[in-house]
């Protein structure tokens, strides 16, 4: 494998290679250029994330709901419950995320068969923008920029597209970490019934929706979470893997 950029980019959009060594291109190109730093993401400008969700660390890679606080977890109380339920509300989409946005989202960053890393977004989004008031306009536009120098698959050629496509996606991992702190709340009749109804939302709108169900499924105990397990289970419109999770939460599954 070349050490040379330009032989890199050369390599990784031409037309000889087939998709396995395209992407073990892709992925020295990145790491290439991840290990050199100096990506050029500029500082300041229009942040992109709503304001209740500028306290939250980020949870690229999480490690537990902080909030503003310096240790692992926060306190259960009032406040920070309140807080982690507008959060919560704030990154659901108005509208379900379609089902082919959904694929490329989702889409696997390892091939199982081969052991191949496939870049995507996803990486760049978190190299660029690793704090929530680094989520601008400005870094989007850089994100967009290296997903064409890395020649990434179905990247929009325009910034606004692209936000369109990938703004729900940053906000999607805010809401999987709140349901993943809202399952640990010892006292569970401080979620009922608004976590059980905002889960069903996941649900519907294709929005962190397997967290939400296992968030139901830690809860199961409150007859609210069991009502929206046996909902999910039998809801036609749900994604079937997300149907299949909730029936495997009911109890006697």
């Amino acid at each position: 494998m070349p050490e040379d950029e330009a032989e890199l980019r050369r390599m990784v959009r031409g037309a000889s290679l087939g998709d396995d060594e395209r992407d073990r291109v892709r992925e020295r190109l990145w790491r290439l250029r991840r290990d050199r730093g100096g990506d050029g993401a500029p500082e300041g400008g229009e942040v992109l994330l709503p304001e209740v969700v500028l306290t939250v660390p980020t949870p690229w890679l999480w490690e537990g709901w902080t909030l503003p606080s310096s240790d692992r977890y926060v306190d259960e109380d009032a406040e920070s419950i309140a807080h982690v339920r507008a959060v919560l509300e704030a990154c659901l989409p108005d509208e379900p995320v379609p089902r082919e946005v959904r694929a490329v989202w989702d889409a696997p960053d390892w091939d199982a068969g081969t052991g191949i890393r496939r870049v995507g977004v996803p990486d760049v989004l978190r190299r660029l923008m690793p704090e929530t008031r680094l989520v601008t306009r400005e870094r989007m536009a850089a994100a967009r920029a290296e997903a064409e120098v890395l020649a990434i698959p179905g990247v929009p050629g325009e910034v606004e597209p692209f936000i369109a496509f990938w703004l729900p996606y940053v906000r999607e991992q805010f809401a999987d970490a709140a349901l993943r702190w809202i399952a640990q709340v010892d006292e569970e009749d401080r979620l009922v019934p608004w976590a059980m109804e905002l889960a069903l939302c996941c649900v519907e709108r294709r929005c962190a929706a397997e967290q939400a169900v296992w968030m139901l499924r830690w809860t199961v105990d409150v007859p609210e979470s069991l009502a929206a397990l046996r909902r999910i289970a039998t809801d036609p419109a749900a994604d079937a893997d997300v149907r299949g999770l909730a029936e495997d939460g009911l109890p006697g599954s």
